[in-house]
């Protein structure tokens, strides 16, 4: 008789146990659901903060002669609403090109090496967006992108540094002369 009480107590003491260990595995899991819940929304919201800024500092940043004014205006434009909407490269790289087609056209003829990622950096650069935002706008790693601007600057002949320059000279639509790229001197 005895033995068969202890084998309902360690039963009873064993369900018990097994109904805590279920209850913490169900708490646990809810709580990890409520911090992923908040994770996301805390995410959302600082994509949107972040996008609000974005556009802020899109607005700020065209300050090129009044020549170019409204074809950088209208570039401004599209650029903010690509990044508020996250609307595709493609989309982008067209409307920015019929924007720019005369000195897109330019370039391209000047320069025939640059591909069409490259005059869309070119593009971007020009209406005043820095590395930071050219690579959210292209999804895009920063190693990436400093390498297709030495590419560019390779291929047009000059220095990566002076890049911004030369974008915002050919959207006024005023193709700078390339230096002659200068031999390094002999140590």
């Amino acid at each position: 008789m005895d033995f068969i009480y202890l084998i309902v107590i360690f039963l009873c003491l064993s369900f018990l146990l097994l109904g805590l260990i279920y209850g913490y595995q169900l708490i646990v899991i809810n709580r990890k659901l409520e911090t992923q819940e908040l994770q996301r929304k805390l995410a959302e919201k600082e994509a949107e903060e972040w996008r609000e800024k974005l556009l802020d500092k899109v607005k700020e940043k065209i300050s090129i002669t009044e020549q170019a004014r409204n074809r950088i205006t209208h570039g401004e434009d599209l650029v903010a609403k690509f990044i508020y909407h996250q609307q595709g490269i493609e989309e982008l790289s067209t409307e920015l090109f019929a924007i720019y087609h005369k000195p897109i056209s330019a370039v391209k003829k000047k320069y025939p090496d640059l591909t069409e990622l490259d005059l869309l950096v070119l593009c971007l650069l020009g209406i005043g967006m820095d590395n930071v935002e050219i690579c959210a706008i292209l999804h895009m790693e920063k190693r990436t992108l400093y390498r297709r601007r030495q590419l560019i600057a390779m291929r047009i002949g000059m220095s990566s540094t002076n890049l911004e320059t030369f974008a915002r000279s050919i959207l006024q639509e005023v193709i700078p002369d390339t230096p002659e790229p200068q031999a390094s001197p002999a140590l």
